[in-house]
């Protein structure tokens, strides 16, 4: 069994690492690059033009570069810039403060026509928001080379030291709940299951709903790892309307949008939307003077056309998860859980069973409704426990972190929660023979903060293969 399972990591560890070269091989989208000109505003409608970069800055692992390193500081000297233009006027639409509020307003939001999250316009808005830093960052220091950095949590699963120190240091913040020794745990990190999906919806989110009840269902990497690390750092990090705030924000969402990158250069079969829907969504920014300007997802697609690239897009699968028994947490029987059985009725099983026909491993979505609404994000583990030929399965699905999702067009909070997760064989065929399934949401205790009292209780829950094409229902 060793032998298979290091076939396993090897070939997961191959495929990373020839991701930036398969990447770097793909056509662009178009021979003209986008940015934003200076200064210059189209008569007829006043929007502002797009122009070829003759200069494509790469964006770097921070944790690679030493921590005294000219690039470290011109970085933080462009930080600080913005950060004290807020201080003079809050608001200066080229300061730190201006620039956080662009994500409480698309992100802490009610309003759908607004908001990003929870759906499949997520990644192309935070790639965009990127986008808009780096100018800022660039014209705050006349420094056109300027570029974000990214964290790669996947090969330094702790704070990187440039983040550290006190209020002299423009990217520390006092808010956070963890240390410089803090290590993130690694199934917070398991980038393998989205991986492993080809389908964007599942990665990356189903469309946006239309209408007061229709199902929020964000993809697999905003649910997990994206969630998950927000969640860890604490403080600003962990809410909407502040995170923008953190300057760590940035390179984790920098990595995130390198992720993006890397999964759909992972396999061919992993294709982007060509829905009109989604390529022609507008979606908005600030620009590097500070005003306002549109890009459609379309045009984000190639981030060479928005003037950067990344210095490589290789991961390292320790800390990824791959499919890999020893790299499973385990449920720790001692603690307490949200336990609630899995309500067979009302679940999509004949999708299921014949999809795993041919495959030992595939996704489905999970539904429940939660019994009483905490606030607070709830971070757990996900079991799948049953009895199968007298002896107790316990089967780890994946560590997510739950938000308190809105309504639409409410200040009340859901009770249905949707989770996009990977079970093994062995589960689908328990539901075969209509075994008893418990589901387990064993929550994890996070650094300098207590697991909430009460157990999130949990209802009807069901699994679905794919949501809008429920055939048990």
């Amino acid at each position: 069994m060793g032998n298979i399972d290091d076939n396993k990591r090897r070939s997961f560890l191959k495929k990373l690492g020839m991701a930036s070269v398969g990447f770097a091989g793909l056509p662009l989208v178009s021979s003209s690059l986008i940015g934003c000109k200076d200064d210059k505003i189209k008569p007829d409608n006043g929007s502002y033009e797009k122009k070829a970069y003759s200069n494509i800055v790469v964006r770097k692992n921070i944790a690679d570069i030493p921590v005294d390193h000219p690039e470290i500081k011109l970085f933080k000297d462009a930080v600080g810039i913005l950060k004290k233009r807020s201080q003079i006027s809050p608001l200066d639409p080229m300061g730190w403060q201006a620039n956080a509020l662009l994500h409480t307003t698309f992100c802490a939001t009610s309003m759908y026509s607004n908001q990003v999250h929870y759906n499949w316009y997520v990644w192309p808005w935070h790639r965009l928001y990127l986008w808009s830093l780096e100018q800022k960052l660039q014209k705050a220091v006349s420094e056109p080379k300027l570029a974000l950095h990214y964290w790669d949590w996947t090969k330094t699963n702790f704070i990187p030291e440039h983040y550290w120190g006190d209020a002299s240091n423009p990217l520390f913040n006092a808010s956070r709940f963890v240390g410089p020794n803090d290590k993130i745990p690694n199934d917070f990190i398991n980038v393998g299951a989205g991986f492993r999906t080809k389908d964007y919806k599942t990665f990356g989110g189903y469309p946006a709903i239309k209408k007061y009840g229709d199902a929020q269902l964000d993809g697999m990497a905003e649910q997990s790892f994206h969630n998950n690390i927000h969640n860890w750092i604490g403080g600003q990090m962990a809410t909407f309307v502040e995170s923008g705030f953190e300057p760590i924000f940035y390179g984790h969402h920098g990595n995130c949008d390198r992720i993006w990158d890397s999964w759909l250069a992972y396999s061919p079969d992993n294709k982007l939307p060509d829905s009109e829907e989604w390529l022609e969504k507008k979606l908005y920014v600030t620009d590097g003077n500070g005003r306002p300007v549109d890009f459609k997802i379309k045009e984000l697609l190639n981030t060479e056309e928005l003037g950067y690239r990344f210095a490589d897009l290789d991961l390292n699968p320790n800390f990824c998860n791959p499919y890999i028994e020893g790299d499973k947490p385990k449920r720790d029987e001692s603690k307490k859980d949200c336990i609630a059985i899995l309500n067979l009725k009302t679940s999509d099983t004949n999708a299921i069973i014949k999809d795993f026909a041919d495959k030992e491993r595939s996704h489905v979505i999970l539904h429940f409704e939660r019994a009483q609404l905490p606030y607070q994000p709830y971070c757990a583990r996900v079991f799948f426990e049953y009895m199968m030929d007298g002896k107790k399965q316990s089967k780890y699905t994946g560590t997510f972190t739950i938000l308190p999702i809105l309504d639409i067009d409410s200040v009340l909070l859901q009770n249905g929660v949707f989770l996009q997760i990977e079970i093994e064989k062995e589960i689908a065929q328990a539901i075969d023979q209509k075994i008893k399934i418990d589901v387990i949401f064993q929550p994890v205790p996070l650094p300098n903060r207590n697991i909430p009292d009460e157990i999130l209780k949990l209802e009807n829950i069901s699994i679905y293969k794919d949501y809008e094409n429920r055939t048990n229902i």
